[in-house]
């Protein structure tokens, strides 16, 4: 019982810490992107989910933080992004937990990181494509429609928030790997 109730102490925790984040950061006007999204280390605490305790936990944190970030965020123009934006995408996040078996190797970490990020942003982009498409006419890229979703829009926000979810994970790394440290 004992050995179950810190993993699951932790992946509460970490949903926790990652929705104050998203809170703090959806109130940064700085850091959001001319055509939309926001540059972020919300997600970071779900990919440490993820590589401290594998796939389920991390999984399911995804999960429950794409809810969260729903709740939150609440925009949604068809309900098929509501899949692609946040179910999909956030449970992705939860892919470190593959990566689990190189434990104690930051490379392995770092490599989990961003096979999450290439994820998440093929989901954003893919919900783009099938859902908003009509705004990329609106925008100036009617006959470019994936250009504008996986380019324009998508690819700026989600390739910084990867690269700093990799260097904090980065500098986090000797907490991350110790047990029992939180």
């Amino acid at each position: 019982m004992k050995k179950n109730l810190l993993p699951l102490t932790e992946t509460a925790i970490l949903i926790a810490l990652a929705t104050v984040l998203e809170i703090v950061f959806k109130n940064l006007a700085f850091l959001e992107m001319p055509q939309g999204g926001k540059i972020s280390i919300a997600t970071l605490p779900i990919l440490i989910v993820g590589y401290r305790h594998g796939w389920k936990y991390g999984f399911t944190a995804g999960l429950c933080y794409a809810i969260i970030n729903f709740m939150i965020d609440g925009f949604y123009w068809h309900w098929g992004s509501i899949f692609f934006d946040y179910l999909f995408a956030f449970t992705a996040l939860g892919i470190t937990g593959v990566f689990q078996k190189g434990k104690n190797n930051i490379l392995i970490f770092i490599i989990g990181i961003v096979v999450a990020g290439i994820i998440r942003y093929v989901m954003h982009g893919l919900s783009g494509v099938l859902f908003f498409g009509e705004y990329a006419s609106e925008a100036g890229y009617s006959n470019a429609v994936w250009f504008y979703s996986f380019i324009v829009y998508n690819l700026g926000y989600n390739l910084l928030s990867t690269i700093a979810c990799t260097i904090c994970g980065s500098l986090l790394w000797p907490f991350i790997i110790k047990e029992n440290n939180w």
